[in-house]
């Protein structure tokens, strides 16, 4: 059992990248096939908690990225191992995988696999923070003038009145990433995630509120649509407060142990959350769909543990766990 008498950091934020993986991972599922009323509520309640993990692994980033110490050439020649290799191996393993499903197989839709039109996209807009900010990260007026920018550009593309892809827009998610830095800076963190677990119930009430609201409307909690930001804030204060809950668990090293491998996770999860997805539409398996991310996460822990053990038999283990940004 993890001892909560002292605030243990690193174990609440390899708790809330866990989360943050399921909320990803449920994003990745949530669409189902079939007009049944309940398979169709599911889809929307997954697809609504989904809207939840990216803005929190943006969080989570711009905390740990506050104090790094290293300069400019360490820095970046240090995410080359960690996070370009992982990113170009596993991404094009993607790309293959949807190439040798849909076509396409020309460098335009590789880079575009890769930079846009997946979840990679989460990685392309970290890495124009670590640019943007890496100069500027102390600044609080820089910061709060871009925070101020954040949320114009989140309301103009909730009004469809930015013609850019919403998802690739940097002003989009620098406002997560803002607020890491300043829960860093002022040293917040323990002190939101107590508060948080002082109101959980209330703030858990009121998120259940604002997906009630939306399910009625037959519409999921989505990104910057229908004044979903304030209801992904709320969600948020959920996770923190969680987290804490988390900690007490008895058995809570396994999520911490998910928390520490949560970029493996994913950068894999993609095309065993698309198989599985298919596999229980093609069943009308509906009554499941709620326990698809579950079952996603699973199998493809399974799957690397497997394959890291092969790669230990024959000796390219520090290899593999680099091409896999396994940490």
């Amino acid at each position: 059992m993890i001892n909560i008498d002292i605030f243990q950091e690193r174990d609440c934020i390899y708790i809330m990248k866990a989360i943050a993986l399921y909320s990803v991972v449920s994003a990745h599922v949530g669409i189902i096939s079939n007009n049944t009323f309940f398979g169709i509520l599911f889809s929307l309640i997954l697809s609504s908690i989904g809207s939840i993990g990216v803005g929190i692994f943006f969080l989570i980033s711009g905390y740990l990225f506050l104090n790094t110490n290293k300069t400019t050439t360490q820095f970046l020649s240090a995410k080359v191992s960690t996070i370009i290799i992982p990113w170009i191996f596993c991404g094009t393993l993607l790309f293959f995988y949807v190439a040798l499903r849909k076509g396409g197989v020309n460098i335009y839709n590789w880079v575009s696999t890769l930079m846009v039109h997946s979840h990679l996209y989460y990685l392309t807009i970290l890495m124009i923070f670590y640019l943007l900010f890496w100069k500027l990260k102390n600044n609080l007026c820089f910061l709060l003038f871009n925070m101020f920018l954040s949320i114009i550009s989140i309301v103009l593309t909730g009004l469809d009145l930015i013609p850019i892809y919403p998802y690739i827009n940097p002003f989009n998610w620098s406002i997560y990433f803002i607020l890491g830095l300043l829960i860093k800076k002022y040293h917040l963190l323990e002190k939101l995630v107590l508060f948080c677990k002082k109101w959980f119930l209330c703030i858990t009430s009121i998120y259940f509120l604002f997906l009630i609201i939306y399910l009625i409307n037959g519409v999921s909690i989505s990104y910057w649509k229908y004044a979903s930001f304030i209801a992904e804030l709320v969600a948020m204060a959920f996770v923190f407060g969680a987290s804490y809950f988390c900690l007490m668990l008895k058995k809570a090293n396994w999520l911490v142990d998910i928390g520490k491998i949560s970029f493996s996770l994913y950068l894999l999860h993609m095309p065993i959350a698309g198989i599985i997805t298919n596999l229980f539409n093609r069943f009308e398996l509906w009554y499941f769909t709620l326990f698809i991310p579950i079952i996603v996460i699973i199998i493809t822990i399974a799957g690397i543990q497997t394959f890291r053990f092969i790669s230990r038999k024959i000796k390219v283990n520090k290899i593999f766990d680099i091409l896999i940004g396994y940490r």
